[in-house]
């Protein structure tokens, strides 16, 4: 079975607004002390999904806020007068929206014959 990555901070977090200590959070989720210990420290890099399920009932939160976040995807830096163009799109009918792709295929072919012709 493959581990979940939880996070430590998170439950030591939650554990301490509730001023409970670890031992207390283990009788009330009915996970092993060592182990809300281990996860707390990060000493052990992730858990089963029952671990999980059970200590995010314990304190009457959502799975997910539990996880690690995750690493935010960079976002690469987009043409202005592009992002204009997707709004209009955006706020066109289904038809207007097929016209302008049969347009753009259009000038992308004619942009694939003058690169062909060029590598003659």
């Amino acid at each position: 079975m493959e581990d979940i990555l939880i996070d430590g901070e998170k439950i030591r977090s939650l554990r301490n607004k509730r001023r409970w200590t670890q031992k207390q959070l283990a009788m009330v989720s009915g996970v092993d002390q060592s182990i809300i210990s281990n996860l707390e420290n990060n000493a052990k890099p992730g858990t089963r999904i029952e671990t999980l399920v059970a200590l995010a009932r314990a304190f009457g939160v959502a799975t997910d806020d539990l996880f690690v976040p995750a690493e935010p995807i960079p976002v690469e830096p987009t043409d202005p007068k592009l992002d204009v163009m997707m709004r209009l799109v955006e706020d066109m009918t289904e038809e207007e929206k097929q016209s302008v792709e049969m347009f753009i295929r259009f000038v992308w072919s004619q942009h694939k014959k003058q690169q062909y012709a060029k590598r003659k």
